[in-house]
């Protein structure tokens, strides 16, 4: 082949590659639509602030005050600014929740040892926290003594006894002993809140009154009145 021919057929190949890229192009731009799918101002970035740089003073926006959101359906509330006012506490509506006052101490207010569990051992005497107590000014009667009440024998000796647990059983009455003493056998004056214990013993006829202890006239009341030992049997 001459070397004229071979310029000819390079060249017509040439032509035939560039009108099938030309026909590529034409079918690839008939398919391209006309307008943007999206909308160019939706699709624009909000520019952030600029930076702030230290020692710079930034400025500060006033709040924006707050947008009512459905005005006619939720009515806000009317807000009065008032300044807050101190009022004095109202008075108690009555007495029963009033602190009581203070208990004044008397002169002639006993001290003494609160004695627990007691356990009675006799119509005058019993036995707490490793103390055995005699009441003082008293005499028991003896749990094995019969009492004459017009011609009926009783056994008031048991019942005296009887009468004096039941009624200290579960309380704790206060006496003038202090430790540490001794724990022996001592005389000692008892109370039960401001009940004297020997006092309310000979009263009723439960215990007997010593000379010169103090109960003389209790015992002779209970005689006369027919109580405890006194009395008839019950």
């Amino acid at each position: 082949m001459t070397p004229a021919r071979k310029m000819l057929v390079h060249a017509g190949a040439a032509l035939g590659i560039g009108a099938v890229a030309l026909t590529i192009m034409a079918a690839k731009s008939a398919h391209r639509p006309s307008q943007p799918i999206f909308d160019p101002v939706s699709t624009q970035v909000r520019a952030l602030p600029p930076p702030r740089h230290q020692g710079a003073a930034a400025a500060v926006a006033p709040p924006s005050p707050a947008r009512p959101i459905s005005p006619e359906v939720v009515a806000p509330p009317e807000i009065a600014r008032l300044e807050l006012e101190r009022i004095e506490a109202r008075p108690p509506l009555g007495d029963l929740g009033l602190a009581p006052p203070p208990k004044r101490i008397g002169p002639d207010d006993w001290e003494g040892t609160l004695l627990y569990r007691p356990v009675v051992t006799s119509s005058a005497s019993f036995e707490a926290m490793g103390y055995t107590i005699l009441l003082s000014g008293t005499k028991a009667i003896g749990s094995d003594q019969i009492c004459a009440f017009e011609g009926i024998s009783w056994r008031c000796g048991e019942r005296a006894l009887l009468a004096f647990r039941y009624w200290l059983r579960g309380r704790a009455p206060l006496c003038q002993v202090f430790p540490p003493a001794e724990r022996q056998p001592v005389a000692a004056a008892c109370r039960l809140g401001k009940q004297d214990v020997g006092a309310w013993l000979v009263s009723n006829g439960w215990a007997h009154a010593l000379p010169g202890g103090g109960y003389e006239k209790a015992e002779e009341v209970a005689r006369k009145a027919g109580m405890g030992m006194f009395g008839p049997p019950d």
